[in-house]
C-alpha cells in the first residue's frame, strides 16, 4: 500500500505557485516561533480552512453527526480572504459538510484565485448538478479537487458512504475529467480512497480506474477515527507543541474557530469571529496553551495527540 502523502507533499504546488516574499517571510517567522515555543506571535496564518457548507446528506459511517443546513456567508468569506491575502498560500473550503452544496462555491474559488491564493475542495460528488456547474467548477481556478470514493461497487461504496449514489459519483467524475480536457484546465483531480477492511480487494482496481478516467492521482489514506479516540486511554502525554496553531486558521460554517481539523471527540473551539476579533483568538489563552510545550498537557484533546 502506498504511504499517505503528508500535508506538505499534497500542497507543495500551492506553496510554490502562490508564494511571495511576504508569504515566505511570514511562514519562516511562524516556524521560528514554533521552534521557540512562543505563545504570543506576530506572524499571521499561512493556511486557511473555511468550512463553507455544513450540510451533507451522504451520511458517512464515522463522520461527525452535526450536518445542519448552514452555509458560510460570502461577506465573511471575502473578509477573511482580504485579511490574509498577503500571508496565506492556500484555503481549504471544506470540513464536515459538502462544499459543493454551497450556492456560491464557484465564486468562492474564483475570489481566492483572484487574490493569488490556492484552493482545494474535497467532495463526495454524490449530487446532481447540471453541465454548466461542472464547467464553471473546472474553469474556476480550483487547484485541487479531492474526490472521496471508497469502493467500486454500490455495495462496497455504501459500507461507509451510506446514502451515496456510486453510479452518480462515477458519472460526475467522468464528466469533470472530460471537461478538464476540453477546457485544458489545470485543475488537479485526486481520487481518494479510505483504507477499510471491506474495500482492500478493490483498491488496485480502483487505482486503474482512476487513471483511466483521467484523474491525476490515486491516494489511499488510513481511517484514523477509531485510533484517535483510543489515544485517550493510553498512558501517554504529549510533550511537544503543535505546528498547526502557528500556521493554520480554521473557521467553521458557524464562524467558530477551531484549533484542529483532526480531533472531533474533544472540544477544539477557541472562539467565534462573530463575537471575537481575529487578534483576540489568534493570541488568546486557549491557543497559547497549545503553543506552549509546558501547557499543552492541560489542553484536553491535544495532550495525547500523536499528529
Amino acid at each position: 500500500m502506498r504511504k499517505p502523502l503528508s500535508y506538505w507533499q499534497r500542497h507543495v504546488y500551492s506553496i510554490i505557485q502562490y508564494g511571495t516574499y511576504r508569504k515566505y517571510k511570514n511562514f519562516i517567522k511562524s516556524y521560528y516561533f514554533y521552534l521557540k515555543g512562543q505563545t504570543k506571535i506576530s506572524s499571521l496564518p499561512s493556511f486557511l480552512k473555511i468550512e463553507i457548507s455544513r450540510y451533507c446528506d451522504v451520511n458517512c459511517k464515522f463522520c461527525f453527526a452535526d450536518k445542519t443546513d448552514i452555509m458560510y456567508s460570502q461577506h465573511d468569506y471575502k473578509k477573511l480572504i482580504n485579511q490574509f491575502k498577503d500571508s496565506v498560500f492556500l484555503v481549504s473550503l471544506y470540513d464536515i459538510g459538502e462544499p459543493l452544496h454551497h450556492p456560491d462555491v464557484v465564486e468562492c474559488i474564483r475570489y481566492a484565485h483572484e487574490k493569488k491564493i490556492g484552493t482545494v475542495v474535497s467532495t463526495s460528488l454524490s449530487m446532481k448538478k447540471n453541465d454548466v456547474f461542472w464547467g464553471d467548477l473546472v474553469t474556476s481556478g480550483l487547484d485541487l479537487l479531492i474526490v472521496a470514493i471508497d469502493g467500486i461497487t454500490q455495495k462496497t461504496y455504501n459500507e461507509y458512504r451510506q446514502n451515496g449514489n456510486y453510479d452518480l459519483v462515477i458519472s460526475n467524475l467522468k464528466k469533470i475529467n472530460e471537461l478538464k480536457k476540453f477546457y485544458k484546465s489545470k485543475i488537479f483531480v485526486e481520487w481518494q480512497m479510505i483504507d477499510f477492511e471491506w474495500n482492500r480487494s478493490e483498491q488496485k482496481i480502483a487505482e486503474k480506474m482512476a487513471y483511466n478516467y483521467g484523474c491525476n492521482r490515486f491516494r489511499i489514506i488510513s481511517e484514523a477515527t477509531q485510533d484517535r479516540i483510543s489515544w485517550d486511554g493510553e498512558n501517554r502525554t504529549r510533550k511537544k507543541n503543535c505546528l498547526l496553531p502557528y500556521i493554520l486558521f480554521f473557521v467553521t460554517a458557524r464562524n467558530d474557530v477551531r484549533l484542529c481539523y483532526k480531533i472531533y471527540h474533544h472540544d477544539m473551539h477557541i472562539g467565534n469571529l462573530s463575537n471575537n476579533s481575529f487578534s483576540e483568538i489568534w493570541n488568546g489563552p486557549e491557543i497559547s496553551r497549545v503553543r506552549d510545550p509546558e501547557q499543552i498537557i492541560h489542553r484536553i484533546g491535544c495532550n495525547k495527540c500523536r499528529e
